[in-house]
């Protein structure tokens, strides 16, 4: 009996941890399908589809919502854009901590490109531990984040000198992912990637 009720808390918070995304991302696209709800009325009156059964202004909430989702990643991706977006990163975004790591190690698991990832590193504070090297500094000194466990997000900045630090050939999804599960089974994740 003792069991059995592990594996049904067990399949309960797996559950919860696979359904709480796709929940959030649903409740998102309906937010957004609501606020653009009265875009899509004037526009099938000006379309003259008022009397459409398959042109209804939810669907073109929908349509719109893809389409503006479509427009503003190439919008993203280029020029004025991408200047803009770098600007509010630098200069907004910067003030919620932790957000460029998050960004990045989304990117990558979305398999997106990131021109902005930080490469995993070990550093020597009471033994070897996995940091990421944020950025190079004068006199051969180094700027490294070194994340905690299992909430990978907080951590600490700390200066060394460049001839310390020892590069991995691990990411920022690798690194979170021993993090969070506190080193068990690690084993196979930082298998040949360490320089140690």
């Amino acid at each position: 009996m003792k069991q059995f009720l592990k594996l049904i808390t067990a399949l309960i918070k797996g559950g919860i941890f696979f359904l709480i995304p796709i929940i959030l991302a649903l409740v998102l696209i309906e937010k957004a399908v609501h606020l653009i709800q009265p875009l899509s009325l004037l526009l099938q009156k000006m379309l003259g589809l008022e009397e459409s059964l398959l042109f209804t202004p939810y669907l073109l909430s929908v349509i719109l919502v893809i389409t503006l989702c479509l427009a503003a990643g190439m919008l993203a991706q280029r020029g004025m854009g991408k200047k803009m977006l770098e600007w509010i990163e630098d200069h907004v975004l910067i003030l919620f901590p932790g957000y460029k790591l998050m960004k990045t190690t989304f990117e990558e698991k979305a398999g997106l490109i990131s021109d902005k990832n930080f490469p995993v590193v070990l550093v020597p504070i009471d033994g070897w531990m996995l940091a990421y090297l944020v950025e190079e500094l004068e006199n051969n000194q180094a700027l490294v984040f070194v994340p905690s466990a299992p909430e990978t997000w907080n951590g600490s900045l700390v200066i060394f000198d460049q001839s310390k630090i020892k590069k991995t050939d691990l990411t920022q999804s690798e690194v979170n992912k021993v993090g969070r599960s506190l080193g068990i089974g690690s084993l196979s994740t930082l298998k040949g990637k360490l320089p140690i």
